[in-house]
């Protein structure tokens, strides 16, 4: 039965859905992390293969997590500045590869909001990814993840974003990259 979605923030949050899919790690690709700062993390990773629209960034305090969403990513970044991490803290991350096809959903402005509504045509999709290129923007990013089966979503709008495209993305989660492990100065 098809279900439906209210975003009530700003498109530029993004909403986080736990990544529960286990698989074999990346070894090819692996992600790579250094403290910039005692408390600031960068982490770097590359992934030129085929069909992946995005990633999935990570992180937990302890190696078995539970991992908390950082960020979902869309396939042009391959850095991402994790700043004002605790102190004395070990962080792990990991990534995570995402994947499926676009649609135009139907959209339908309204004073603060615009209501997507689109057909469900996958059975096994992990989620759904609503994304957003503002005007002038050559890309597309993620702004907000909704569950597998939803068929409509609302979106509460910030001045310009009336006038961006939108699409929705059925996303199916690849393979986990390799654990990076950092420990926090300080």
């Amino acid at each position: 039965m098809p279900r439906t979605s209210r975003i009530a923030v700003p498109a530029a949050l993004f909403l986080a859905l736990s990544a529960c899919a286990t698989h074999a790690p990346e070894p090819d690709r692996p992600l790579k992390a250094a403290l910039t700062t005692p408390t600031d993390a960068v982490l770097t990773w590359h992934d030129d293969r085929p069909g992946v629209a995005g990633h999935v960034l990570e992180f937990a305090t302890e190696e078995d997590g539970p991992y908390t969403v950082l960020q979902y990513l869309p396939r042009q970044v391959t850095t991402y500045r994790h700043p004002d991490l605790i102190p004395h803290t070990a962080f792990h991350y990991r990534l995570r590869s995402y994947s499926g096809p676009t649609s135009a959903p139907a959209r339908a402005d309204r004073t603060d909001s615009i209501r997507f509504t689109w057909t469900d045509e996958s059975d096994d999709e992990d989620g759904f990814l609503l994304e957003i290129r503002g005007k002038g923007a050559t890309r597309y990013e993620p702004i907000a993840v909704l569950d597998p089966d939803i068929t409509s979503t609302e979106l509460a709008t910030l001045p310009g974003e009336k006038r961006a495209s939108y699409r929705i993305r059925a996303f199916v989660l690849g393979e986990r990259s390799n654990v990076v492990r950092l420990t926090t100065g300080e």
